[in-house]
């Protein structure tokens, strides 16, 4: 029987995936079991929807996803909202940031273009089974329109720095936050994990006491705040166990199940 836990939202690299982003079929068994007794199930990435589609696909999703960190939700493969980036406003920073060494991605609807390649572009490739279009920073085109986020990766203190010199100019319009341990993301100031969930929680009918949400990094802090249940997958970072309403022993998909059968099925009040 199920507890009063009536919807499920999960993080995917890191949580739902396992170490080689693949999705396993115990992981899969278990969400469908759990929808098939009455549960709702969905997830909240930071992938853009032609990337998530085959996991969504593959899982069986039907409620609208969480993407983008919380810029984007989506049903049926559609695009129902949006909170994006202005391009042009960031466009300045991004010259720098390539100009500092970093890798630079640029996010748009449905390709996600960089100014250069390298091994960890390679490894972004395969990890999210794209391929990226390449763009000369000298043209003006990709300075136009607008971007869902944008991806900087690199070494963390050259990040940091070049974030402390735009900080100032932009922090009202741009969300920073670390997804891996390369990675620093920028999104609309509008836009988080939380936010999303609040929202998709309105669009269900659901009060967020009866959600549950699982994550493994600090992007998905504020949705395991925003839900009446945060869960922490073993190999998340100290932070984010310590602010989790439960921490399981077990790391990625694997975690996944063990909430699913130790708190959605009520065989632990323990919170």
């Amino acid at each position: 029987m199920i507890s009063n836990i009536r919807c499920i939202v999960s993080d995917l690299d890191g949580t739902l995936l396992m170490p080689d982003h693949s999705l396993s079929n115990e992981v899969v068994t278990a969400i469908r079991r759990y929808t098939e007794e009455g549960g709702l199930f969905t997830i909240a990435t930071g992938r853009p929807l032609f990337t998530a589609q085959s996991i969504i696909d593959q899982i069986g999703i039907e409620l609208p996803v969480i993407l983008c960190n919380g810029a984007v939700l989506a049903t049926s493969g559609e695009v129902i909202e949006r909170k994006s980036l202005d391009t042009a406003v960031l466009a300045d920073m991004l010259v720098e940031a390539h100009e500092r060494g970093l890798m630079v991605l640029l996010f748009r609807e449905a390709s996600i273009e960089v100014f250069a390649r390298n091994e960890d572009i390679e490894a972004f490739e395969h990890k999210e089974s794209v391929t990226c279009t390449l763009v000369s920073i000298t043209d003006s085109d990709w300075r136009t329109g607008e971007l869902e986020k944008v991806i900087l990766l690199g070494e963390l203190d050259r990040i940091e720095a070049l974030w402390s010199h735009w900080a100032s100019q932009l922090h009202n319009v741009v969300e920073k936050f670390q997804s891996e341990p390369h990675y620093v993301e920028l999104i609309s100031a509008e836009a988080s994990k939380g936010k999303a969930l609040e929202r998709l929680s309105e669009l269900l009918g659901i009060d967020r006491q009866s959600m549950m949400a699982i994550g493994n990094q600090m992007n998905d802090l504020p949705m395991l705040q925003a839900a009446g249940v945060g869960v922490a997958v073993a190999n998340s970072p100290d932070e984010l166990k310590s602010a989790a309403h439960y921490v399981c022993t077990a790391s990625y998909g694997t975690g996944v199940i063990e909430a699913i059968n130790q708190l959605a099925y009520g065989r632990s009040t323990n919170l």
